[in-house]
């Protein structure tokens, strides 16, 4: 059966459930994938781990050299000292790389991606069945449908957490470096790790709801389209979280190629329009998410003929 065949079986297949009308608004809500933006933030928070511990296995070296430098008096003590801390962290480097290559970094953010791909396709076969009365094939997509997205996703995401050892082991040389050279103490000096790792939490957490969103947001987006869906309910969480901008697209249809343009609010401007047009989950930490609106005609889906109730 060609497509064009198969589209038209489909639709004559659910056309009961239009009752005459040519939109079906989704009857299946759907939410943002919490689980899975927590399972991101433990990966980028192990990984972490790593590292300051890394780091704080130097602390007694750079303690030890410092002493004996500053027992010569010597009067470049302090430009030696500031010379060996780059060492020392360059090494803790080698280290921390060295151990990085052990914990299998792509593996568990490709491992993530596909459980994301699973659920997507568990939800998509949900709304599909409550809504249209028919069941899609699990295989079609499960092939090259998502591959594609999900191996571009991986491999940003775990150059993206490749970035934040990056930057603190850069931080991290100036905080121990200024630190030591003001005599501060081992006490201080693992309270100023701490901060640095209270920050990259925070950066974990940050990366994880994004990331997933925007995951969660091209998938749906893409089994949409493919279906022939064109437009889309803006649903939020609900919660506190959801800005000002968002909460009044609650309920509101729109194109999949006209997303509505993001704005924010302020006291003396009022609303001030940003320029960026974002979908369900493209804006930054959003975890608002698109409810299909099925139109019978141009609707199509591989469904598994005969089993629609």
């Amino acid at each position: 059966m060609n497509n064009v065949a198969m589209a038209q079986a489909v639709q004559n297949a659910v056309k009961p459930k239009f009752h005459g009308n040519n939109v079906l608004k989704s009857k299946v809500a759907t939410s943002f994938p919490m689980n899975l933006a927590d399972e991101y933030e433990t990966i980028v928070r192990e990984y972490m781990r790593l590292l300051h511990g890394t780091l704080k296995e130097q602390l007694p070296l750079i303690r030890r050299a410092i002493a004996a430098e500053r027992k010569d008096m010597r009067q470049d003590a302090d430009f030696s000292v500031s010379r060996m801390i780059r060492r020392v962290m360059e090494r803790a480097q080698e280290v921390f790389l060295s151990k990085a290559l052990h914990f299998g970094l792509e593996r568990k953010i490709a491992n993530l991606a596909n459980t994301m791909r699973k659920r997507s396709i568990r939800e998509w076969k949900r709304i599909v069945h409550k809504t249209l009365g028919i069941n899609i094939l699990d295989d079609y997509y499960m092939g090259e449908f998502f591959r594609d997205t999900m191996r571009q996703w991986t491999m940003n995401n775990v150059n993206l957490i490749k970035t934040i050892p990056a930057d603190t082991l850069t931080r991290m040389t100036n905080v121990i470096e200024g630190g030591y050279l003001r005599g501060a103490s081992n006490a201080e000096m693992s309270r100023l790790i701490q901060e640095s790792y209270d920050v990259d939490s925070k950066h974990a957490d940050f990366l994880a709801r994004d990331q997933i969103a925007k995951l969660n947001a091209d998938v749906t987006q893409a089994q949409q389209r493919d279906a022939g869906v064109e437009e889309y309910i803006w649903s939020t969480s609900g919660d506190s979280r959801v800005r000002p901008c968002h909460a009044s697209f609650e309920g509101k249809r729109f194109r999949w190629d006209d997303p509505p343009e993001i704005w924010y609010e302020t006291k003396s401007k009022g609303r001030v329009m940003t320029g960026r047009r974002c979908h369900p989950g493209q804006d930054y930490q959003c975890g608002c998410v698109a409810l299909p609106v099925f139109e019978l005609e141009g609707l199509s889906l591989p469904w598994e003929k005969g089993e629609q109730k």
